[in-house]
């Protein structure tokens, strides 16, 4: 019986907790460039030391840049 009640205790714990988190609004215009915005000129090494300039990266139809975070930052 105890164990029973401790378990109800529980749950009803959890769903009360989960019923009344708020996620946190992250406001994204303050992340970084915005799609469409132009960068500043820039020049960063890649993973083998390798200097890439904007202007040595930029195609035709322009760049895209993805950054993908590392599991060991």
């Amino acid at each position: 019986m105890k164990a029973t009640t401790t378990f109800l205790l529980a749950i009803g714990f959890l769903l009360s907790f989960s019923l009344f988190a708020q996620p946190e609004t992250i406001d994204l215009s303050t992340r970084g460039p915005q799609v469409g915005e132009t960068l500043p000129e820039f020049s960063l090494p890649d993973q083998n030391g390798d200097l890439w300039t904007q202007e040595s990266i930029l195609g035709e139809n322009g760049t895209m840049l993805v950054f993908l975070r590392s599991a060991d930052w």
